[in-house]
Formats: structure tokens, sequence, C-alpha cells
């Protein structure tokens, strides 16, 4: 299955989607250090499926805020970048999750790894939705 894919929804239009994928509880391992440090919404292996299918309710249901409002949701430490101290290139009015022009060298300050909390950030200032799909095995 795509990573990050474009999906056209009855109930929202097309809708851009990241997945990062979990089996059993635990997130595939380049995304499990965020695991309990963002919250991400969850959907089945199944309701992805049915949504590539044309079935999109189940998953538009569970998607939640808009990516823009999960940057909203963000904690102001975690909106600030985690080198503001030492950055010679730091501007307050540049250097934030909710300001129009972030700089590629944005870290958010508060969670480790840093750089890919600032991934995910990235793909909600982009407006692609950021879901976990859950896949149990037997």
């Amino acid at each position: 299955m795509p990573r990050r894919l474009k999906l056209p929804s009855h109930e929202m239009g097309f809708i851009e989607l990241y997945f990062i994928y979990s089996e059993n509880g635990i997130w595939e391992e380049q995304w499990r250090p965020l695991q309990n440090m963002m919250d991400i919404p969850t959907i089945t292996k199944e309701e992805a499926d049915h949504a590539l299918h044309g079935w999109t309710k189940p998953l538009v249901d569970k998607l939640g805020p808009p990516p823009k409002g999960m940057l909203h949701k963000l904690s102001n430490t975690v909106k600030q970048c985690a080198h503001r101290k030492n950055c010679p290139f730091f501007d307050k009015h540049r250097c934030g999750v909710l300001l129009s022009k972030i700089p590629w060298c944005f870290e958010p300050a508060g969670i480790e790894p840093g750089n890919l909390a600032a991934e995910i950030i990235k793909l909600w200032r982009e407006t692609v939705y950021v879901v976990v799909v859950e896949e149990t095995s037997l």
C-alpha cells in the first residue's frame, strides 16, 4: 500500500493522506520514537482498504481535526524551534510552526527525535492527514 496518496472521497473531496503502519500496536521502526509523543488518528487496515476501494466514510469519520488544526493542538514548546537560542538564522517572525515562511531547518523543541516530528509537522503544513494504519496479526 502506498505511504502517501491522494484519495477521492464523497465527504471531503480529495484527501491527501500519509500512512504510518502499525502491527499489533507497535509502529513501524522508523516512526516508533514518536509513538507515545504525538496524537495521531488510528484506523484499521480494513478501513484503509475500504477507502482505497471508494468507501471512505469510516476513514473520514476517524480523521479528526484537519491538518492545520493538528498544528494548533501542539504544545507551545513544540511550536518553537529547538535551535532558537544558538541558530544564527533564527527569526521569531519566521521560525514557528504556525508562521507562514517556516525555514527548512526547523526542528520542534521538546520532542526527541525532533527531525521525525518535523516531518509530521511538515506534512500537516502541506494539509496532509497523517494516519496510523493498525494491522493485527495472529
